[in-house]
């Protein structure tokens, strides 16, 4: 009995060490067993819900129904939530932070930066979508990785490197877009002009009264002369993936005068034209007209690889300065 008593005993002790040693300062790998932790009573903190962040797509237009415009009208994208949440004060006890691997993830993801500022790429290459689909050259999209967030002391399992750029990180570079002076540019090659996708509609209602002095008055003329023009003129214009071009016009006019010479009042005018181009060397197609569309459609895919990409780097970064701080 007594070679069971000791080892149990021996197994008491080297639980009590490794509990000492993996709670410096007040952090611990495990809440429920770091030492100097509150009574019984206190339950271990249940996770808080995350920053709120609602994922729109935006590679679609709105529906012209009810609104008719609705397509045509500017669309807004929420700010980012720049508050904590609030994971900290569940984490507060006796006026330490008890906090565990997974809560240091936890919080790195709910309240990073460098991650919030990727949720935004995502946002910018659905637009690209919709800009492409309109007929228009795409901008690209920002996919560098944003690494090297201070706060590792590099004395550890992990190391970590300082940065300087926005939110204390070091600049993304590289991707499908290159960021510059605050725009983002692609390459998207030569060829032929793309026509516009989207119709257009073109309108004109004029009204046009003049008078001319004549400098004499008889019987049969007046001083004035008087003309009256009324106008209204209508056009639409569209292009297709094919490479062929649309235009239809359709123009009016009506003029009146008061003149005795005026034989015809009012005078009439309308025409009608309707007018299809079709290119058939260069810029004939599907393959020319829609390659936007597609390096659009592939900047998205990478636009979620690389945000995929900067969370896996976040959670290493924040496992390292963690170990850091536990062998510190």
């Amino acid at each position: 009995m007594q070679p069971s008593i000791l080892t149990s005993a021996c197994r008491r002790a080297a639980a009590l060490f490794l509990a000492g040693v993996m709670v410096p300062t007040g952090w611990a790998q495990d809440a429920s067993q770091a030492p100097n932790a509150p009574s019984a009573q206190v339950q271990k903190p249940a996770p808080s819900a995350a920053q709120p962040f609602e994922i729109k797509t935006y590679s679609t237009p709105r529906s012209h129904f009810p609104n008719p415009i609705g397509p045509y009208t500017a669309r807004t994208v929420a700010p980012p939530s720049l508050a904590n949440t609030g994971r900290f004060e569940q984490l507060m006890r006796d006026g330490k932070l008890y906090i565990s691997m997974n809560d240091a993830v936890a919080l790195a993801l709910e309240n990073n930066l460098d991650i919030a500022i990727a949720r935004y790429n995502l946002n910018i290459a659905d637009t690209d979508i919709w800009r492409a689909n309109a007929g228009q050259a795409t901008r690209g999209v920002n996919t560098g990785l944003v690494q090297g967030t201070p706060g590792g002391t590099g004395a550890g399992v992990g190391t970590t490197s300082t940065g300087g750029g926005a939110g204390g990180t070091t600049a993304g570079t590289g991707g499908a877009g290159a960021g510059t002076s605050g725009l983002v540019t692609s390459t998207s090659g030569v060829g032929a002009a793309i026509p516009s996708f989207d119709p257009s509609l073109t309108g004109t209602l004029q009204l046009d009264q003049t008078r001319v002095l004549t400098g004499q008055s008889s019987q049969i003329s007046d001083q004035f002369f008087d003309t009256h023009t009324a106008t209204g003129d209508f056009g639409y214009q569209q292009g297709f993936h094919w490479g062929t071009n649309l235009s239809v016009g359709f123009n009016n006019q009506r003029n009146t005068s008061a003149s005795t010479f005026q034989t015809r009042s009012p005078q009439l005018t309308s025409n009608f034209r309707a007018s299809i181009s079709q290119p058939l060397l260069s810029g004939f197609g599907l393959l020319p007209n829609t390659r936007f569309i597609r390096i659009a459609k592939n900047n998205r895919e990478i636009s979620d690889v690389a945000f995929r990409l900067q969370v896996i780097t976040t959670v290493n970064q924040i496992q390292n300065i963690y170990w850091d701080l536990v062998n510190g």
